[in-house]
């Protein structure tokens, strides 16, 4: 039979090392920590997501409201009151393109020149959900400027959050004949 003697050295000295306790609670602590940022992340992520959501609405529909814009300042309008906003088109009689209508059809902005088909200028990201023309001054003896209040709602399209503004913009229109 094989006897077996084990010695234990420097029984005096004190063992180094973390003991379980301290290992759960720094790993609990270091958890928390962890779920803490990554929870802010995830939402500062949806918060950017969000913004050129936005973005993309604002961009799309500034920019087929600067179109009317243009067409509605340099144009004559003439018998088309509608101070409560109720109008959803409007006709303009334009220098040099002759009758310009803008209506809003299946979520677009579309236009007609000339009594030709009407063409989409909005952009394919959003949809139009409401436009309306507010139209003050147009009457022959008012003697007022005819003013347009464009009262609209746009959505996007695409995105895992459908976001909607609403954008008014007022426009006067001058009559460049008279001005020359």
């Amino acid at each position: 039979m094989i006897n077996f003697k084990f010695k234990i050295l420097n029984s005096e000295k004190k063992e180094t090392g973390f003991t379980i306790v301290e290992v759960l609670v720094t790993s609990l602590i270091f958890s928390i920590i962890a779920l803490s940022i990554s929870a802010i992340f995830v939402q500062i992520i949806s918060l950017q997501r969000r913004a050129i959501a936005v973005q993309k609405i604002q961009d799309n529909s500034l920019l087929s409201l600067e179109e009317m814009s243009r067409d509605i300042r340099v144009s004559r309008i003439s018998d088309q009151e509608s101070p409560n906003c109720t109008s959803t088109s409007i006709t303009l009689a334009h220098p040099v393109k002759g009758t310009v209508m803008y209506r809003v059809n299946g979520g677009t902005i579309q236009v007609s020149e000339n009594g030709g088909s009407y063409v989409d200028i909005s952009g394919s990201d959003v949809n139009f959900t409401r436009m309306n023309f507010c139209i003050s001054g147009s009457l022959v003896n008012d003697n007022k400027s005819p003013r347009v209040a464009i009262v609209t709602s746009v959505q996007n399209k695409a995105g895992k959050e459908i976001l909607q503004i609403n954008l008014q913009t007022t426009v006067t229109s001058r009559n460049v004949l008279d001005e020359f």
